[in-house]
């Protein structure tokens, strides 16, 4: 769930928005309007996704009937945030989308021309090194864990990146099963830059925009043959919303960000966090059968949200987002694809440990403390020992436009 990153120049201020927020577009690239491209905030918002998915695995007792170890209202509270954790998924897909999307933008006025074998061979170093040593893992780890299942069919499934189908047609109980939605980005970032190498902008938008009224219309299709809810929330034609989301955020923003003050940047937080809780708690898009208008709307106003808290931080240099563009959380984002790729692992592990965390408010908060610790330490030992070589390769050969220095 990472995206390319390597070191940094600021977005051009000539390229940004006017600060009376307008929205005015800036005009057409040229050469030497581009650049490097990082932006801090975004790292730390890359960790508050990862934390949206760790609470979907750690509270997930939703919000029906009663909750036994908290009151019914802070146990309604805790569930409708746990189900809109899953929505920490959509924010890492447009995310990634937003920032390959923009790099690539730049690599074609930079250079003229996508280098599509470049931009595989760097998603081969970033993704490939933890994400297929972890599949053997877990692959290995079924056989010592009671419960524990990854039978060959799921094997191939994930070594050919289509672990979101064998995920959903073979139902089974792994380690490695948030491994399902890189899978779905492969499958997108197999096209998308071939789409790039030929395309105007604005055929893109056309083509993004495209997606997205696919995805709902899959979505209805899939509601009327089959509502199962991993049949929809892991299918490659209806879970894309944020990746389009993403893209169309990257070719209409067009190099700038929004000079927003810092109150209006958290209203539209706000909002947006107000619009991924309501959707988990009124939708019923985890409770199947979900009715027809939710299921076909409720993920593409998710992804539409995730969308908007990307936009609320983006080009914040003030207090708004000083917590984002902290130390902490930029290591945090940075480590993010090992977070991610090791809690459920770390969760495994730890539910022994803490037998009543279904039961018990004390055990609960020292299996989520137990989880978060181990997969932070399992995630920096991964990126210092394993990823962290493929990734100066990545940047000294086969990188065009600088990023994040890893």
């Amino acid at each position: 769930m990472d995206v390319t990153n390597t070191e940094t120049t600021d977005v051009l201020a000539a390229s940004a928005w006017s600060v009376d927020a307008s929205l005015a577009i800036p005009g057409p690239r040229s050469p030497a309007d581009v650049g490097g491209f990082y932006r801090p905030e975004l790292d730390g918002l890359r960790f508050l996704a990862f934390i949206a998915v760790y609470m979907q695995h750690t509270i997930g007792f939703g919000i029906a009937g009663n909750h036994q170890h908290l009151p019914n209202w802070l146990g309604d509270l805790f569930g409708t945030i746990g189900l809109a954790g899953t929505f920490g998924v959509d924010l890492f897909f447009v995310l990634s989308s937003y920032l390959i999307t923009e790099l690539l933008l730049r690599e074609r006025v930079m250079t003229g021309v996508l280098d599509v074998k470049a931009f595989y061979i760097r998603r081969m170093l970033r993704i490939w090194p933890l994400y297929f040593l972890f599949i053997v893992f877990a692959y290995g780890f079924a056989f010592a864990i009671p419960g524990e299942e990854l039978t060959w069919r799921h094997l191939l499934g994930y070594f050919l990146f289509a672990g979101n189908w064998v995920y959903f047609l073979i139902p089974v109980t792994t380690v490695a099963g948030p491994l399902w939605s890189v899978s779905l980005e492969e499958q997108f970032y197999l096209v998308w830059p071939w789409l790039m190498r030929g395309a105007s902008e604005r055929r893109l938008v056309q083509f993004a925009g495209a997606l997205m009224i696919f995805a709902m219309a899959a979505r209805l299709a899939m509601g009327i043959v089959h509502p199962g809810d991993d049949w929809v929330s892991k299918n490659s034609f209806t879970r894309v919303d944020g990746i389009a989301v993403g893209a169309l955020l990257a070719l209409t923003l067009n190099g700038g960000v929004p000079q927003w003050r810092a109150g209006t940047r958290a209203a539209l937080a706000a909002a947006c966090v107000l619009v991924l809780l309501w959707i988990a708690y009124t939708f019923g898009l985890f409770e199947p059968p979900v009715r027809l208008p939710q299921l076909m709307f409720g993920w593409a106003f998710a992804a539409i949200a995730c969308g908007g808290l990307l936009l609320s931080v983006l080009g914040d240099a003030g207090p708004f987002t000083a917590l984002l563009r902290s130390r902490p959380f930029i290591y945090l984002g940075r480590i993010s694809f090992g977070l991610y790729v090791y809690h459920e692992l770390l969760l495994t592990v730890g539910a022994p440990l803490f037998p009543l965390h279904d039961s018990s408010a004390s055990q609960m908060a020292a299996y989520w403390l137990f989880g978060l610790a181990g997969s932070i330490v399992m995630a920096a030992a991964s990126y210092r020992w394993l990823e962290l070589p493929f990734l100066r390769l990545k940047r000294q050969r086969f990188t065009v436009v600088e990023s994040r220095r890893d």
